[in-house]
């Protein structure tokens, strides 16, 4: 799905505003303790060895996770649409942050990437979009190849500031969305966890010990409305890993698809939306 002149021109603009709204320790490439200890937690368990392949980051912003990944020896590169964004990245030395339509560049690059990851991104695009993207990423994707991605979590009981609190998010997801999502693309496997506090420092452990009984208490009352005692995810944002599955269990999808696999697009967005 293409995006209006009109709808091009509204998000440029509030992207803009958000994106001047974003200074401040930490938020640059490499970000701060934080982020990389939610990396080290959340991210880098769910990649495959460096020698797999390449890693693609889908709207990377200023290239903080590129960073942490060329740190780590994988051959990592990010696109990211914002000029500016980009600018920050190449001022601080990231010669692998590129700017331009991830979609395009997923579309050259048919079943060669190890991994793609989408920090932050999902979010700020409409449903169609974000359909195509999980085809677009499964088209682009290695055999056992993954897909990581972290979004706000529209079932937590305190996911309203993460969702809402940013006015260029257009989409909620929750764990059975991203099931949906990832079943309609034809991924093999998914798993769905939560982004908790990380100790960053006294404060940050002091977070994570309050959290602990919070989210104790949250779950004990989700249980007593839905007679569901596991399997809920409490935090703001969530982390989901995807995976390929192997060249016989693969079919076909996306913009490599034939025109019945267009077809068939269509009457999955039908059902997902409806």
């Amino acid at each position: 799905m293409i995006a209006t002149v009109e709808e091009t021109a509204r998000r440029d603009r509030l992207y803009w505003a958000h994106a001047t709204q974003r200074g401040g320790p930490g938020s640059g490439p490499g970000g701060g303790p934080a982020a990389r200890l939610s990396y080290r937690r959340d991210i880098r368990p769910a990649l495959p060895p460096a020698a797999a392949g390449p890693v693609v980051d889908i709207g990377c912003g200023q290239g903080g996770l590129v960073a942490l990944l060329v740190a780590d020896g994988y051959a990592a590169e990010g696109i990211e649409l914002s000029p500016g964004q980009v600018a920050i990245a190449r001022a601080a030395g990231l010669t692998e942050v590129h700017q331009g339509d991830y979609r395009e560049l997923l579309a050259a690059r048919p079943a060669s990437v190890s991994a793609i990851t989408a920090t932050d991104l999902l979010e700020h695009l409409g449903k169609q979009e974000v359909l195509d993207t999980f085809d677009a990423v499964a088209a682009a994707l290695l055999p056992g190849g993954v897909f990581i991605g972290r979004l706000p979590n529209a079932a937590s009981p305190l996911g309203g500031g993460s969702q809402h609190g940013d006015f260029t998010h257009e989409t909620a997801f929750t764990g059975h969305s991203i099931r949906q999502l990832a079943a309609a693309a034809g991924f093999r496997s998914l798993a769905i966890r939560p982004c908790a506090p990380v100790a960053d420092g006294l404060l940050g452990a002091g977070r994570v010990a309050v959290w602990k009984p919070v989210s104790a208490l949250f779950r004990l009352a989700l249980a007593a409305e839905t007679g569901v005692l596991r399997g809920h995810i409490l935090t703001q944002d969530l982390i989901f890993v995807a995976r390929k599955g192997g060249v016989d269990s693969d079919p076909p999808r996306g913009p490599a698809a034939a025109a019945g696999g267009a077809g068939r697009s269509s009457r999955r967005a039908a059902a997902l939306f409806s």
